[in-house]
């Protein structure tokens, strides 16, 4: 992990989970610009891809600028050969949190959670578009 106490051009990114009543997934993609405390992009999804993780990145780059970096875990959509090399193209370096270390990733986690807490555990979601609704 890079050193992240400069905040200054850095975007975070993760993917965390929405349960249907049905009791299928849907999956919110969130870039978080910790420095501004804003969501600079989103999207949903009932796949958890890499093509899905690269392109909410890709839609925060189009609506924001290139940032200095990017921070994310080390799941496998961003550690696949698509979202490196669509950062390495754009010439932005990508900041991992260290295994074992969940905190390295703590602002974006915790705009996650303040999001169920506050929003989707309140509600009960039939499909994608409930949420979609909901979140918007």
């Amino acid at each position: 992990m890079k050193n992240l106490d400069d905040l200054s051009g850095v975007l975070t990114t993760d993917i965390t989970y929405i349960q249907l009543m049905n009791r299928d997934w849907v999956y919110l993609a969130t870039v978080y610009d910790p420095e501004k405390r804003r969501v600079v992009s989103y999207g949903l999804s009932s796949e958890m891809t890499k093509e899905f993780a690269t392109s909410v990145v890709v839609k925060a780059l189009r609506a924001n600028g290139k940032p200095k970096m990017i921070h994310s875990d080390m799941g496998s959509q961003y550690t696949s050969s698509l979202f490196e090399g669509t950062l390495q193209n754009a010439g932005i370096d990508h900041s991992y949190s260290r295994t074992g270390h969940p905190y390295d990733n703590a602002r974006i986690e915790s705009f996650h959670s303040l999001i169920k807490r506050e929003l989707i555990y309140h509600e009960e979601y039939r499909t994608i578009d409930d949420v979609r609704a909901s979140v918007e």
